[in-house]
């Protein structure tokens, strides 16, 4: 049986597949080319493949039509409609497995320096030391109190003490939308911090909010209590622009939004406007309709804006993590057994692996 990875995976998970399945694998990582593989050079490397495990290439159907041989694919990501045809997928019998929660602990650590460094500036005091706002020689007001140099920058108007002073979390009101994995680890992390955790998610009920320390709301309600709100959705038909005008005149001026869930869940441009007029006191993004961002982008433009390029998943345990859930997902479909985590499980029925080859 033949393998192609193409997905970033561990080593100990690649001698898995090579000794414990028996396949012979051929790995093309990532960080080994510089671009995703075209669906041209996929056609060739699918030649003879029984299991693909794919990391960011698109899976189309005209793909899945040329590789004759595929009869299972394993798509390193929590949501792998993003890159796989699922219904394609379906229609060749073939089971598409994925990764839930794979990053959900790297997105809530992200997540919560995002809000520690827009509400307490902690990003834009940074830049502003950097291009000289707050260098200089000692404040004369303090040499002349007796003070020592090593403690205070000043506490005048126009001092770093008065113009970049935040709010503290600890009885602050958080408000999530989605309670997925991502959604409950920052809930966790909040409550460390000692806050008030609002939620949104129709398809989590009351009472397992409450388990997680969460109160159950509507968009509405939690928009108007919350004192920064963070979505952590995926993009569906009902979640796109699922954020926009009315939901941010409804935000405090003094409020925050954050966003490491997709650009596309936000009407990017109402949250500009919202931004320009100082109708709210900053976001916090990890995503945008457009990625990259173009050089002149308006929100590179926001002091009250920071911005990161995608990176909240980015870290070093989600590839152990992902190889894991999908090594032990093909074994248990090439053993016969029901994997835990498929796209479409219509695909399983009737599905007899070809091990031999």
């Amino acid at each position: 049986m033949k393998a192609l990875v193409t997905a970033n995976f561990d080593d100990a998970n690649l001698n898995r597949l090579r000794d414990e399945l028996g396949m012979e694998v051929d790995y093309r990582p990532i960080e080994e080319r510089s671009k995703r593989l075209s669906s041209s050079e996929l056609e060739d490397l699918l030649e003879g493949v029984d299991v693909f495990v794919v990391g960011y290439e698109g899976v189309s159907a005209e793909l899945m039509n040329a590789a004759e041989d595929l009869q299972l694919i394993a798509c390193a990501r929590g949501g792998p409609d993003a890159n796989v045809d699922i219904a394609a997928a379906t229609e060749h019998g073939i089971p598409v497995l994925y990764a839930p929660g794979r990053n959900a602990v790297s997105v809530a650590d992200f997540t919560f320096g995002l809000i520690l460094a827009v509400v307490r500036n902690i990003a834009r005091s940074h830049h502003l030391l950097h291009t000289g706002t707050y260098t200089g020689e000692p404040v004369a007001d303090a040499a002349d109190s007796g003070e020592r140099d090593d403690v205070t920058w000043g506490i005048a108007n126009g001092s770093p003490y008065v113009e970049l002073s935040g709010p503290e979390l600890q009885g602050k009101t958080l408000g999530i939308v989605g309670l997925g994995a991502i959604g409950r680890n920052v809930a966790q992390r909040a409550d460390g911090f000692e806050m008030e955790l609002l939620g949104f998610d129709p398809f989590v009920d009351a009472e397992e909010m409450t388990e997680h320390g969460i109160e159950k709301s509507e968009l509405d309600d939690l928009c108007e209590r919350s004192d920064i709100v963070t979505v952590h959705c995926p993009v569906t038909d009902a979640t796109r622009g699922l954020i926009g005008e009315a939901e941010f005149d409804l935000l405090s001026q003094d409020a925050y939004f954050v966003n490491t869930a997709r650009g596309a869940i936000v009407d990017q441009d109402a949250l500009i406007e919202a931004l320009r007029n100082d109708e709210l006191a900053g976001a916090a993004l990890d995503v945008y309709d457009q990625e990259p961002l173009p050089d002149d982008h308006p929100l590179l433009e926001l002091p009250n804006v920071i911005t990161t390029p995608h990176l909240a998943g980015a870290a070093d345990e989600v590839v152990d993590r992902h190889s894991a859930i999908l090594t032990d997902d093909i074994a248990a479909v090439l053993a016969g057994r029901e994997p835990d985590h498929v796209a479409n499980e219509a695909a399983l029925a009737g599905l007899t692996v070809d091990n031999d080859g």
